[in-house]
C-alpha cells in the first residue's frame, strides 16, 4: 500500500493512472473474444514508490502500460479473464474515487486556510 506521507503532490499522477487504467480495463474487456488477443496493464504504482523513496527530487512518475504475459491462455492464444478485469475494473473505480475525495479535501483546506480571519 502507499504511504500517505508525500502522495499529496502526486495526487493528479494518481488520477491519470487511475484513468489510464480504466482505458486499458475496458480494451481487455473489449478483446475478450479476440483470437491471440494478450491482456494489457498498467504500471505506475512501483515508479511512485521508487520516486518517494528516492532522494532525488525532480523525477517524475509515469504510468506505463505493458503486456501481461502472466495466466493462462485459452486455446486461441487470449488470456483475457473477464472476472479478473471485472475486480479490477472495480477496484480502479474505488480507488479514482479516494484520490477524488483527497484533492477535494486538500483544496477544501487550503480554502479555509485563504478565508481564515
Amino acid at each position: 500500500m502507499l504511504e500517505f506521507r508525500g502522495t499529496m503532490q502526486h495526487l493528479p499522477s494518481l488520477l491519470d493512472a487511475a484513468a489510464l487504467r480504466q482505458r486499458t480495463i475496458s480494451h481487455n474487456l473489449a478483446n475478450v473474444n479476440t483470437p491471440g488477443y494478450r491482456r494489457l496493464d498498467v504500471k505506475f504504482e512501483e515508479s511512485l514508490a521508487e520516486v518517494m523513496h528516492s532522494p532525488s527530487a525532480g523525477k517524475s512518475v509515469r504510468a506505463e502500460i505493458t503486456e501481461d504475459n502472466s495466466g493462462t491462455a485459452r486455446a486461441d492464444g487470449n488470456n483475457v479473464d473477464i472476472d479478473k478485469e471485472l475486480g479490477e475494473l472495480n477496484k480502479n473505480a474505488m480507488l479514482a474515487q479516494f484520490y477524488s475525495q483527497l484533492i477535494q479535501t486538500q483544496f477544501e483546506t487550503m480554502r479555509r486556510a485563504i478565508e481564515a480571519p
